[in-house]
């Protein structure tokens, strides 16, 4: 009699567990059921979170490489436009149509699930087409659309900047880094300034090894080797020291500089006041640039033996300037093809620090 009591106890409490069990599966489906119309903090393949305020959000009238990324992406998908940078009807109509594709809102407004759906492809070395031209405009890259070299090793360089598994290879974390910058991975902190910007990375330990950086939309393009005065740290020492601590709009540039010192490319920066030591004058620092050593047609010149030449590059003592942040021919030049594709922003500063 025991015995069956006891056995008729357990079939009972195993009919508990299995009903647990059926409905533990239940749910299950239904959650999964939801997750297919609420997206949650994943959506598609992407392993990072999907945050409205990260994305930017793109719709009729935006303009900027933002945009051109977004054309390309959707001539990657079937749904080809005129790649100019301005997102107007027909681009609208495009992503609008991909929207009703996949299975989103078709409003024509590229916002987060939008670009999830766009980036949901991994390029690799050998890689080709429009997709391969969307990373390229992100890094800063002329679109060839062909995943060769220096598209490899860019993204390689990106992948170490965010913090990235270095392997060269733009899947869905890299595509999220490159279109939403530093917000998408500290957040709480303010949005990164929307379009172009310099920076001047000081180096109090040897001034001539400091970096200069180009950004776009707060995400660095590119880096390079500069120096700034001839070795003192003084940003009020005229022509010695390097420069002061601040923003400076840009005023001028050009390609054929033709000054008594500075020739060939350069970039002129407005004037600025040094924050002088205690019991010292502050001092007006003028005639500041970013430059090399090159000929007036960006060349270079005669070298002559046992003398420092101001018109050829020779070693890289030559990063030493009179008080301007100066770089290599080979750098000035790439800089310029960056700020050539951007069309030279009107607002374009430099932040020295």
């Amino acid at each position: 009699m025991r015995k069956n009591t006891r056995n008729l106890l357990l079939q009972a409490l195993a009919g508990v567990l299995l009903a647990g069990g059926a409905l533990g599966a239940v749910n299950a489906t239904g959650d999964q059921a939801n997750a297919s119309t609420k997206p949650t903090a994943r959506t598609g393949s992407h392993a990072t979170p999907l945050k409205a305020a990260s994305w930017p959000v793109l719709k009729t009238g935006a303009r900027g490489d933002d945009v051109l990324t977004v054309q390309h992406l959707l001539a990657a998908h079937g749904h080809a436009v005129k790649t100019d940078k301005v997102f107007g009807k027909k681009t609208a109509a495009a992503v609008a149509k991909f929207q009703k594709r996949t299975g989103l809102k078709a409003d024509g407004v590229v916002g987060p699930k939008t670009w999830a759906k766009l980036t949901a492809l991994t390029l690799r070395s050998g890689s080709r087409g429009p997709a391969v031209k969307a990373v390229q405009v992100q890094l800063g890259l002329h679109p060839d659309g062909a995943f060769g070299t220096k598209t490899y090793n860019a993204v390689r360089a990106f992948q170490t900047r965010a913090g990235l598994k270095t392997d060269g290879v733009a899947g869905p974390k890299t595509w999220t880094a490159l279109i939403t910058g530093p917000s998408a991975t500290t957040p709480g902190t303010k949005p990164a300034p929307r379009g172009y910007s310099l920076r001047f990375k000081k180096n109090p330990a040897n001034p001539t090894d400091s970096r200069l950086i180009l950004l776009r939309d707060g995400k660095e393009i590119d880096s390079y080797r500069a120096g700034s005065g001839l070795g003192s740290t003084d940003e009020c020492a005229k022509a010695r020291g390097w420069l002061p601590n601040g923003t400076y709009p840009i005023t001028t540039h050009s390609t054929t500089w033709n000054g008594s010192v500075i020739k060939g490319y350069a970039i002129q920066l407005a004037d600025k006041t040094c924050k002088p030591k205690p019991g010292h004058k502050p001092v007006k620092r003028t005639e500041l640039f970013i430059h090399s050593e090159m000929t007036r047609t960006g060349g270079q010149g005669k070298d002559t033996p046992g003398r420092d030449d101001s018109t050829r590059w020779e070693n890289t003592n030559d990063y030493k300037s009179l008080g301007c942040i100066k770089l290599t021919p080979t750098d000035i030049k790439d800089l310029f093809q960056h700020l050539n594709r951007a069309r030279w922003p009107k607002n374009l500063t430099l932040h020295v620090s």
